[in-house]
């Protein structure tokens, strides 16, 4: 295992390319460790079926928490917040 960590995008990185790299550096995060970290981000991206994130929204907390994207009835990605007991 190694010790690699990416750190989070600036927030001066236009909103797309964030998403991006934000994705790729979590895929390489989790090659190296063999653990899986679901990013936080403050807003939902793009929906990717088979992402899952952990957002952290200051502006609106009552959203935060873990969303999973899943293909919804047309095929397309829909992010859907998952429920904690």
């Amino acid at each position: 295992m190694s010790n690699f960590a990416a750190e989070p995008v600036p927030a001066t990185v236009d909103p797309v390319l964030s998403e991006f790299l934000a994705r790729q550096l979590n895929a390489i995060q989790t090659a190296f460790m063999g653990n899986f970290i679901a990013p936080q981000v403050a807003t939902l991206p793009l929906p990717v079926v088979g992402a899952v994130v952990s957002l952290n929204n200051q502006t609106n907390p009552s959203d935060n928490g873990f969303y999973g994207c899943i293909a919804n009835s047309q095929g397309d990605g829909e992010w859907k917040r998952l429920q904690t007991a």
